[in-house]
């Protein structure tokens, strides 16, 4: 029988989030393995120890929500990594809320 996280890829998605804001723990190994995760910009694929970092982080992560995850890419990955370890934030604030700061 297949669980409504098996299906739905939100769903998987925000049982990582919920992990992730309860538990301190696993955010901190999260973030950890997160920056073990090295690729170089111009590489055109996965090196073998990303490859093994992020395969270790996939199973972490479903241990963490006790069920059925189908796993992060590399992109993935590397997008988690620049907001997670980077701190880097593509946020475009629109014209109109530009215009009415006090």
């Amino acid at each position: 029988m297949q669980t409504v996280n098996s299906i739905d890829p939100h769903a998987q998605l925000r049982a990582l989030y919920i992990s992730l804001l309860r538990n301190q723990e696993h955010f901190d190994e999260f973030k950890q393995l997160l920056s073990l995760y090295i690729v170089a910009p111009e590489a055109d694929e996965e090196p073998v120890d990303a490859a093994r970092i992020r395969a270790q982080l996939n199973g972490r992560i479903r241990s963490w929500i006790g069920g059925f995850f189908d796993g992060l890419s590399a992109s993935q990955v590397l997008q988690w990594r620049a907001i997670v370890v980077e701190e880097r934030f593509n946020v475009c604030l629109s014209p109109w809320k530009e215009s009415n700061v006090y």
